[in-house]
């Protein structure tokens, strides 16, 4: 996650984080402990969990940050991350070979489940039912988004409204229950706890969204992936699905996913220019600034104290963000 250089002391919680993962995975069987370690050093932005820290700091004096949530939920967001690549015949993440592709399918689904075990055993260290039921919940929907995606797979009459029900369930509940969690582990008011967890739905609502609109830049190739690749694996995004009202697009691409379910090659590069060239692009990132504005909206109710100035630069940042 973007850290402004101010706060540049919420390195020291990355590094709490990154200590309680990597702590985790030394007492692991072989290859686990090796390929979890080498995923959790790559990097990443560790959005989620430092969100969780930042949250926790609208609850009362005194109250410790809530580190094994966070490690927690970042074990969650790591797991999802290893079926996604599966799913997507990804070979890279975050500038590494996937554990799919250095191993095999069997390899990578068992250490992405072995990552979500040990999220729940971190999360049964917390005597609170209540952040329990939410966490499961999170999980089911998550789970949820991604069955939807992959029903989706293909479909060239994919709707937005879909697309925008993908993303809630896939991407922004768990950033959004992320804040929510973190607040309410240091009993921080209901009010603050919603307003944060608005907060965080609308932010990973815009940020999948951005996400999705940097699939079809020369900027994607920095995160490890080819121009097009979610269309090239059969996804509709936002960007794509705004482009197909011209009805040469949408028979093309129609044609595109026929051949791509059949297992065909399919050359995608003058589509993926005929998209950019529409009005796709700019709109998709105009329904982005919507959500990012619902998000100061929320940030704004908050208290005024340093955390609240760091959630507004992140929003400032996500607005600008080109990878």
């Amino acid at each position: 996650m973007y850290i402004p250089k101010q706060y540049a002391y919420l390195e020291e919680d990355l590094q709490q984080i990154n200590q309680i993962l990597l702590a985790t995975f030394s007492q692991a069987e072989e290859p686990i402990k090796t390929l979890s370690t080498q995923l959790t050093k790559a990097g990443g932005k560790r959005t989620r969990s430092l969100l969780c820290l930042i949250s926790s700091c609208f609850g009362q004096e005194g109250q410790s940050k809530p580190y094994r949530l966070a490690a927690a939920i970042e074990l969650i967001h790591m797991s999802s991350l290893i079926h996604d690549d599966i799913i997507d015949h990804a070979p890279l993440r975050r500038g590494i070979t996937t554990i799919h592709e250095a191993y095999n399918n069997q390899y990578a689904t068992f250490i992405g489940d072995y990552l979500f075990a040990q999220a729940l055993e971190m999360m049964a260290e917390i005597e609170n039912v209540y952040v329990h039921q939410i966490f499961a919940d999170t999980i089911n929907k998550l789970s949820m988004g991604e069955i939807d995606q992959l029903k989706s797979r293909y479909q060239i009459n994919c709707s937005v409204t879909k697309y925008l029900k993908v993303n809630r369930n896939k991407t922004a509940r768990l950033i959004a229950v992320s804040c929510q969690l973190g607040a309410l582990m240091t009993n921080a008011p209901t009010s603050i706890q919603q307003s944060l967890y608005w907060f965080g739905y609308y932010l990973g609502m815009s940020y999948q969204i951005i996400d999705d609109i940097l699939d079809f830049t020369d900027y994607n190739q920095k995160l490890g992936k080819l121009n097009g690749q979610d269309l090239a694996e059969g996804y509709l995004t936002l960007p794509s699905l705004l482009a197909i009202k011209d009805k040469k697009l949408y028979d093309e691409i129609k044609e595109h996913f026929q051949l791509l379910y059949m297992g065909y090659p399919v050359d995608l590069k003058p589509t993926i220019e005929e998209i950019k060239q529409t009005k796709a692009i700019d709109e998709s990132y105009r329904i982005s600034q919507w959500y990012l504005n619902q998000a100061l909206k929320k940030v704004n109710q908050l208290p005024s104290q340093v955390e609240k100035q760091i959630l507004l630069q992140i929003i400032g940042y996500l607005g600008k963000r080109n990878y």
